[in-house]
């Protein structure tokens, strides 16, 4: 699928019918002919168009020709656990002459979100200040998808008292999460950080434009390791007290397993079948056993207690 965007009077996206001078053109879930049509018109070359269709492709910065390509990771809910959780998926960027170009294997991700909703953006014939657009973009996504990672771990706290296995392999989702995002934010950074060295800056205005795309993504990672530690936390005080609930259920049964007892070793000594069993000729022998079972295991009871057995 290849759609094309430009931007309006009002700084905003909006979607045109066909490829216009200085449009974006953004191609998601591209097929073969798509790929070769890029090649033909831009230049492309095949290996660096499919290059974002490999979800273990590295990120990284190269320049070929006339355009160059940034290989970057970007953030997506993960399908395989009902998107209770995030994973990271290649995203490539082309700054060619005279437009800029994008592939993804995801329609509609969270970056291509957060440009829709922007009401701030620079014309795509403007074709650095665009890409520039589009990596803050990306790191806008990640602090979004850090914020509802953030309040699932907040209504998981406020709701459970008593957390289960569930809860606690929510939050293992959500960890996992995170982990995605600091390896690929610290990934992105080290991209930048070698384009910032490289790039030959035409202007003040764009390395402080670069600069600010820089920020942004540490701002993200720093964001990111915050949150993992408190997620951390979080999972430890849920262990503790899943630990601590088992502990309490334990003593009750140890409790329980040591009043039982004193019947049992009371039943066993007067059930057996011998002559001369103490009370066995007295009428009412059987009561006196039975309520001097019970008095010996309240006293043991009293006794637990006050030992703070439970």
């Amino acid at each position: 699928m290849i759609e094309y965007f430009r931007t309006s009077e009002q700084h905003a996206l909006q979607k045109i019918d066909e490829e216009a001078p200085g449009c974006w053109i953004a191609l998601f879930e591209p097929t073969a002919d798509e790929l070769a049509w890029l090649g033909e018109r831009f230049g492309i070359e095949e290996e660096d168009a499919r290059a974002a269709l490999d979800l273990e492709e590295v990120s990284r910065i190269e320049r070929n020709g006339d355009y160059t390509m940034f290989i970057l990771d970007t953030p997506v809910r993960d399908r395989s656990s009902n998107e209770r959780s995030y994973k990271t998926i290649p995203f490539a960027l082309f700054e060619t002459p005279s437009n800029v170009i994008t592939v993804c294997t995801v329609y509609k991700i969270p970056l291509i979100q957060q440009l829709m909703a922007s009401k701030d953006l620079s014309s795509p014939s403007d074709v650095r200040a665009f890409a520039d657009d589009i990596l803050t973009a990306s790191s806008a996504a990640y602090f979004a998808a850090l914020r509802l990672i953030n309040r699932r771990r907040v209504d998981l706290m406020a709701a459970v008292k008593h957390p289960s296995r569930k809860e606690l392999e929510d939050l293992y989702n959500l960890d996992s999460s995170l982990v995605y995002f600091k390896t690929s934010l610290a990934t992105n950074d080290a991209i930048f950080e070698k384009h910032l060295r490289r790039m030959p800056f035409v202007s003040s205005e764009e390395r402080d434009r670069f600069d600010d795309v820089m920020i942004e993504n540490r701002q993200a990672l720093e964001t990111t390791r915050i949150y993992s530690e408190i997620l951390d936390s979080t999972i430890e005080h849920f262990s503790l007290l899943m630990n601590h609930d088992l502990n309490r259920t334990m003593q009750v049964v140890a409790t329980v397993s040591l009043v039982l007892c004193v019947p049992t070793a009371v039943a066993g000594f007067f059930g057996m079948n011998l002559l001369g069993i103490p009370l066995s000729e007295i009428p009412w022998g059987f009561g006196i056993v039975t309520c001097c079972t019970v008095l010996a295991s309240v006293a043991l009871l009293l006794v637990l207690k006050r030992l703070r057995w439970f």
